[in-house]
């Protein structure tokens, strides 16, 4: 009895820290935080961006750990506009997310390179799918030996419960405008010609993709199709297929970023974080992934750049 009194008490007081710890951190306003580099002072700045986690247009999303793409195209926008930054470093650490949300930053990235800022891209323990698809616009990607990277291609999913439905006695009644309004319903088997229609988008995005790499790493396009069947490369396999520039750690990045900008001497290396990049630093590892995988889709049909 005792046991179970002193259980309930310290399962109350760890929810109470946790709600406590959100508020906390939510509560303060995102933080722009500056740091002299080891060699010192110069009003040139390079720029760190965190990518973390799945990529969604809005985090409005159902996935409670996807990252914003909006707010992460509006970070990059205010380093566009800054003239004392001379080059950014994109530290990524995701699987991926959905197609438009990746081209999003993706497309923001080659304004910035055109506005004469150099990007580098950083990887950390994942950079694949969409997260691989938003280094391709950088001018050099540097991964850890053991980073898992790759998976260049276009995955949708479609759920189908009609089996389940019919076992339990439910059964559903539509109407709709045309014959394919309703193409990736979970109440019926999908038919051979929405198949083909679905496999038509995927083709698509999946082109979009391969001529980001083709373009993004300057490679032969029959060398980046074999490339690109999906498979996942570690930094090491991908450096020697040519997906990678170096291999190395988010200092090795900074450093290159100097050298591209031709800065040389000290600088200032600021980095933008928002609330959830801070939430992150909490959570165990793997617990993301796990979470992620319970929860159901608000749409049954999924479109992305994404690791599976």
């Amino acid at each position: 009895m005792k046991r179970n009194k002193l259980a309930t008490i310290i399962a109350i007081l760890f929810f109470v820290s946790a709600i406590l710890g959100f508020w906390i951190v939510f509560s303060q306003p995102s933080q722009k935080i500056e740091r002299k580099s080891k060699l010192g002072i110069s009003q040139d700045k390079i720029a760190v961006v965190n990518i973390l986690g799945p990529i969604r247009a809005s985090m409005k999303s159902s996935d409670p750990f996807a990252r914003d793409s909006e707010k992460i195209v509006k970070r990059l926008k205010k380093i566009n506009e800054n003239a004392s930054v001379k080059a950014v470093v994109l530290r990524i650490n995701s699987p991926g997310g959905t197609v438009a949300a990746v081209q999003d930053i993706y497309s923001e990235l080659l304004k910035m390179k055109k506005n004469g800022k150099f990007v580098i891209a950083s990887f950390s323990d994942v950079a694949a799918s969409g997260g691989y698809y938003i280094a391709c616009a950088a001018d050099e990607i540097v991964a850890q030996p053991g980073t898992l990277t790759g998976s260049i291609g276009v995955i949708l999913e479609v759920g189908n419960f009609s089996e389940l439905m019919k076992k339990i006695g439910v059964k559903t009644e539509t109407v709709k405008s045309g014959k394919h309004k309703d193409i990736g319903s979970f109440s019926r088997d999908m038919t051979p010609e929405e198949r083909k229609i679905l496999q038509g988008l995927i083709d698509d995005a999946y082109e979009q993709f391969l001529s980001a790499v083709v373009t993004g790493r300057k490679l032969d396009e029959a060398k980046a199709r074999t490339l690109a069947d999906g498979r996942i490369f570690t930094g090491t396999q991908a450096k020697a297929s040519g997906l990678v520039d170096t291999l190395g750690g988010l200092d090795d990045a900074i450093e290159e970023a100097k050298k591209l900008a031709g800065i040389k001497g000290d600088i200032k290396i600021i980095s933008d974080s928002d609330q959830w990049d801070k939430i992150f630093e909490f959570i165990p590892a793997g617990f993301e992934e796990k979470a992620f995988s319970k929860i159901i889709p608000s749409m049954n049909v999924r479109f992305e750049y994404i690791l599976e």
